[in-house]
């Protein structure tokens, strides 16, 4: 019998039981995990497959022309052969991005399987997952092409700007005494912006849901060490609105800056920077991480919840008294219309930039700047059709708690 008043001490059996309940859980979401994954690597693998179908079905319209109509096109024969070369440059890439998860040093759950050994990798990829596949070279151009520099000006520039103007960067931190600032990139993307806050000396950490984009940033990130390179070819699967075929087909070199460059400057001032996995609900609506991050920097993001309050509730319990959010981007609610694409009832809570400031003053988030800018996103400057958001690049306190 135990003393009276004294708990039981915890038995061994009783160890064991909730270590094995603890490695179940972790089997399960490994499991979920390495199922998502796998899903990303056949859509990867078959993007050849698709990218062909689509250029066989210019072929085959081409052949229902008239023969004297064809004669004033005779190009268009050599287009499809060039189209056929950028699908090939673009699998190559996917190529080498898939071979880099599949060494001994990547964990199990994550790494490439042999597509010989993989009893689905010839399974037919949905519409879906073909798109997000050449969504990815859209935003590789995006954030790490030297032709989209003026379109990450237009984005990228006003938070890093406002950044370094509101905190303080020690030149020696180990003199100093003082530790780089700390901001948090939630929908990091391919991780350009979390590669320019730690290039200005923060110590920057990215977050990314997607596994689309979680697998390519570490790619770039971590296995370019060439600027230039890969060469992509992200607008070969479109025939519309292009001035020329030339235009269409054209090589864009990636990376313009490999990331072991940009970062070896600043690694030993104190620039650092690092990317999470996860749901930025979950991850950073967690108790430790309140009053851990000096700024915030939300780029095309805040219009990605499901509930835009919980969000900025979560931004104000991570920065710690005094600290930045610093906003740009559009109200462009992706779950507004979900229910026309997905069978399940998704919650989407859709505000105006009057709500949305509101509501920041509310949590604690005092906004002390408000400007309204023009920015392209993921466009192909040479094309005739170029979608560009009137933007709002917000700026606020976190109030003293």
């Amino acid at each position: 019998m135990h003393p009276a008043g004294s708990a039981p001490a915890p038995s061994a059996a009783g160890d064991g039981v909730e270590a094995a309940r603890v490695a179940a859980a972790k089997a399960v979401e490994d499991e979920m995990e390495r199922t998502a994954f796998l899903k990303i690597v056949r859509a990867m693998r078959g993007y050849a497959v698709d990218a062909a179908d689509e250029v066989r079905r210019w072929e085959h319209n081409f052949a229902r022309l008239p023969p004297a109509h064809q004669s004033l096109l005779q190009h268009h024969t050599k287009k499809h052969m060039q189209a056929y070369a950028c699908v090939r440059a673009n699998e190559a890439f996917f190529t080498e991005l898939l071979t880099s998860f599949s060494g001994d040093d990547v964990p199990p759950h994550l790494r490439v399987p042999d597509a010989a050994r993989d009893p689905e990798a010839h399974a037919s990829v949905t519409p879906g997952d073909a798109e997000k596949v050449r969504y990815i070279l859209k935003n590789l151009a995006r954030d790490w092409s030297a032709e989209a520099a003026e379109e990450r000006a237009q984005s990228h520039g006003p938070i890093l700007k406002e950044l370094e103007e509101r905190l303080y960067v020690p030149k020696d931190p180990q003199a100093e005494g003082r530790y780089p600032p700390r901001v948090m990139v939630p929908g990091a993307g391919l991780g350009r912006l979390v590669l320019e806050c730690a290039r200005r000396g923060f110590e920057a950490e990215g977050n990314e849901y997607s596994y689309y984009m979680l697998l390519t940033s570490s790619f770039i990130l971590n296995h370019c060490v060439h600027k230039g390179q890969f060469s992509i070819h992200p607008w070969v699967h479109s025939n519309n609105n292009h001035t020329s075929d030339a235009n269409q087909m054209r090589a864009v070199p990636i990376p313009d800056v490999p990331a072991c460059d940009a970062m070896e400057t600043r690694l030993a001032n104190g620039g650092a920077m690092s990317m999470c996995a996860g749901d930025f609900v979950e991850v950073y609506g967690a108790p430790e991480q309140t009053n851990q991050w000096d700024a915030v920097a939300t780029c095309f993001f805040i219009d990605t919840a499901h509930n835009v309050v919980e969000y900025l509730t979560i931004i104000a319990n991570c920065l710690k008294p005094g600290g930045v959010w610093v906003n740009f981007g559009p109200l462009l609610f992706h779950w507004a219309d979900a229910r026309s694409y997905l069978s399940g009832d998704e919650l989407s809570v859709e505000m105006s930039l009057a709500d949305v400031e509101s509501v920041a003053e509310s949590v604690g988030l005092r906004i002390v700047k408000r400007e309204m800018r023009d920015s392209l996103y993921t466009a192909d400057k040479m094309s005739m059709h170029q979608t560009v958001y009137r933007c709002a690049l917000l700026v606020a306190i976190r109030a003293e708690k």
